[in-house]
């Protein structure tokens, strides 16, 4: 590009934004347009910022015909006549907006058994649990932008320590936790159990609040909660103060807009939704009460003697949260105060089943999934 061209003298940061709010491979290209814009678009802030910007979704498995296998009769004989496909629902129009991540064979248990599970995701990379034998759980899978990893933090209790396990690394090292892990793992659970995911938000891991302070002889005199955070640099755990609930059980945490949000699933009829506006001073505001996607008196409520079940909640840039599970799936808009219903997820003949996870897209690919690995021969797209 010529040096004495309006763009070029525009300053840097001005640049940055501009690039900052193109579609993904426009950005991609922009490298190979201008040195300049290359080296912008390839430092650990832009990265970091565009994370941010990159749309929620939701994910949804879908069940399909089978797709033809090369494999043999034995290893064929495991699985069903059904693929399952993983999809992302766009949080602003989860009707029309959808993209195909993964497909893979489905197993008698509906499970495939070379990759297992979905657990979490983060920066646009699924982790599945693989069925290798290993007891101890997962409780949190991020990506750690200090050192370009991506990080699962795990527990051992028979051994008393947290440990992590990550893409930068050939084995396991033990964090810097100092708190006796019997003790946090009453209020921390396993990815593979839990409903409510840990939230990464300004280099903290965020689970939602489990219990509550103030009571006397078992009746609630407050609705103070306290949560627990994971520092991903020093890897200290501490408690932070969470929203106002009684039903604190019922919290799923989430993020919106570059804040910690929680949307309180306590009450049948509506939903309260939380934002924590001001981080140092962990100041939780109120900004919405919205109806429950279900209908009053149905089996859609995600809650049942034991606490939280699956239930899906995202939210974007724009003022939309997408709400709900098969029974009721709604987009609300926070700004103009509408809803819209997402009727294809609740037509049983879709065979599309809303899961508690969200997706984000990432610009950059990951030197450690550069390559094609030979333990997933069976995913296709």
């Amino acid at each position: 590009m010529e040096e004495d061209t309006p763009f070029r003298r525009l300053h840097e940061d001005t640049i940055a934004d501009i690039l900052l709010r193109l579609p993904g491979k426009y950005v991609l290209r922009s490298g190979a347009v201008c040195k300049a814009w290359r080296r912008i678009t390839t430092t650990p802030h832009f990265h970091a910022a565009r994370a941010r910007r990159q749309p929620a979704s939701i994910h949804a498995h879908a069940y399909l015909d089978a797709a033809p296998r090369a494999c043999g009769d034995d290893l064929r004989a495991d699985f069903s006549s059904e693929d399952i496909a993983l999809d992302a629902l766009s949080v602003s129009s989860p009707e029309d907006d959808r993209l195909r991540l993964i497909r893979y064979p489905g197993t008698k248990l509906t499970v495939p058994a070379h990759c297992g599970r979905l657990l979490a995701s983060s920066d646009g990379v699924l982790l599945f649990k693989k069925d290798t034998g290993d007891r101890d759980p997962e409780y949190a899978f991020y990506f750690h932008q200090p050192s370009g990893e991506f990080r699962l933090l795990c527990c051992s209790l028979t051994r008393g320590i947290w440990y992590i396990v990550s893409t930068g690394a050939a084995e396991p090292r033990r964090t810097n936790a100092k708190q006796d892990p019997e003790l946090i793992t009453q209020f921390v659970k396993p990815l593979l159990t839990t409903a409510t995911m840990p939230v990464a938000l300004h280099g903290n891991l965020h689970w939602p609040p489990l219990w509550r302070f103030a009571a006397t002889l078992g009746v609630v005199t407050t609705a103070d909660t306290k949560m627990m955070v994971s520092n991903t640099v020093s890897e200290q755990f501490i408690q932070m103060s969470g929203p106002a609930s009684t039903t604190p059980s019922m919290v799923k945490l989430f993020e919106m807009g570059g804040l910690l949000a929680a949307a309180d699933f306590g009450e049948e009829k509506h939903v309260d939704i939380w934002f924590l506006e001001d981080y140092s001073a962990r100041t939780w505001v109120h900004r919405q009460r919205v109806s429950s996607p279900w209908k009053y008196g149905s089996t859609g409520r995600p809650h049942n003697d034991w606490g939280m079940l699956s239930v899906a909640i995202a939210g974007d840039d724009e003022g939309n949260i997408i709400i709900g599970n098969n029974d009721g799936l709604l987009v609300y808009n926070l700004r103009k105060k509408g809803t819209r219903t997402v009727n294809s997820v609740m037509l049983r003949k879709n065979r599309l089943f809303v899961s508690r996870h969200v997706f984000k897209r990432s610009l950059e690919q990951h030197a450690s999934f550069a390559l094609p690995s030979a333990d997933f021969p069976l995913i296709h797209s």
